[in-house]
């Protein structure tokens, strides 16, 4: 039984380098934000938990219930340390690029769109003079 404790435990921690690693890359190789990349890895990391307990139910099932309710317990603790570990980790990691990306696409839409930005202010403006008389 502890061989199986040792080997629920492996597969429960190597999920949360696996997102670590899933993030990495699409962050150095695709456009997409952070947000949206911590997102898809928390659901790979809840996928590969949900596959872990399955298989730990099925071969704690047949000895014990109560080892089936230890893993889970398990399980559930280590998802939640992971999860903060994961997301501290690459907010530390990459938050200023990511200020600087959000930055940059403000001020490029600001820059094609100003003439429009600057109607609706003055809409604005206008209609909190009249809200004010």
């Amino acid at each position: 039984m502890i061989i199986g404790y040792v080997f629920y435990s492996f597969i429960l921690l190597a999920t949360l380098f696996v997102s670590y690693f899933y993030i990495h890359y699409a962050m150095k190789t695709t456009t997409i934000g952070l947000y949206a990349n911590v997102i898809v890895a928390s659901v790979m990391q809840l996928s590969a938990y949900a596959m872990a307990v399955f298989g730990w139910f099925l071969y704690t099932f047949l000895q014990h219930t109560s080892h089936f309710f230890i893993g889970l317990q398990i399980a559930i603790w280590v998802f939640v340390i992971c999860e903060v570990c994961l997301i501290g980790i690459v907010l530390y990691q990459y938050k200023k690029d990511e200020i600087i990306r959000l930055a940059s696409n403000v001020w490029s839409f600001s820059k094609r769109n100003y003439f429009k930005l600057v109607k609706r202010m003055k809409s604005v403006r206008n209609i909190k003079k009249k809200e004010e008389a």
